[in-house]
């Protein structure tokens, strides 16, 4: 007679390995930019009507929540945060191009700028590198 395995023992079958491939090097930098943009808003808001302490700090502290969570959205690989940046940066567009059609772009040169690298921001997201890392996770 043979002996029956036991079953509460542990299966000697080895576990798949999960990779956790490293953030791209093209992600980082689009973080980096997008961070850039935010000090850069800020800046410009500083600057101009809004320079008053009882307004400026509610709307910085809301943006500033705003653009860490799109940084950690983005990180995390949260398709949707691509795809809602990208719909928001068309506003910004919109703003560059409101500023440089009324002759602004001289007296308001950090929203301009804030806005210019906003839209860097977006062709960012579809390098290769960065296409691959919001691709489905395999199981």
């Amino acid at each position: 007679m043979s002996e029956f395995p036991n079953p509460y023992q542990a299966s000697n079958a080895p576990l798949p390995v999960l990779e956790h491939p490293a953030v791209p090097p093209a992600l980082l930098a689009t973080l980096a930019c997008y961070l850039a943009h935010y000090a850069l808003e800020v800046a410009s808001m500083w600057r101009s009507a809004l320079g008053t302490v009882e307004l400026f700090l509610p709307i910085a502290l809301v943006n500033g929540i705003y653009c860490l969570a799109m940084c950690f959205a983005l990180w995390r690989r949260w398709r949707w945060a691509r795809v809602w940046l990208v719909i928001t940066t068309v506003l910004s567009a919109f703003v560059l191009l409101m500023f440089v059609r009324r002759g602004m772009w001289t007296t308001e040169w950090l929203t301009g700028l804030s806005s210019l690298l906003r839209i860097a921001v977006v062709p960012m997201l579809f390098l290769p590198s960065v296409r691959r890392w919001f691709a489905p996770r395999r199981a």
